[in-house]
């Protein structure tokens, strides 16, 4: 039971980073049309860019239990 609840935590965690990856995502794209009809000032044109400029962090290799799922034990 308890390694069911540790799954649903991480699964859980990884909608949630989805939910709000794709929220960001609409937010920049909502962003990019009011500065396409020029309705953001030079603050927000700049936050914007800097919202598009940030470096994307890689996401980590998942890591393998091995000892679950049968692999051989150092």
């Amino acid at each position: 039971m308890a390694i069911d609840d540790l799954l649903d935590r991480a699964r859980d965690a990884r909608r949630r980073r989805d939910e709000a990856a794709g929220e960001l995502a609409a937010l920049i794209k909502a962003l990019e049309g009011l500065d396409g009809v020029r309705l953001l000032d030079a603050t927000q044109r700049r936050e914007l860019a800097r919202l598009r400029d940030r470096p994307r962090a890689k996401r980590a290799g998942r890591r393998h239990l091995t000892t679950i799922s049968g692999g051989s034990q150092k």
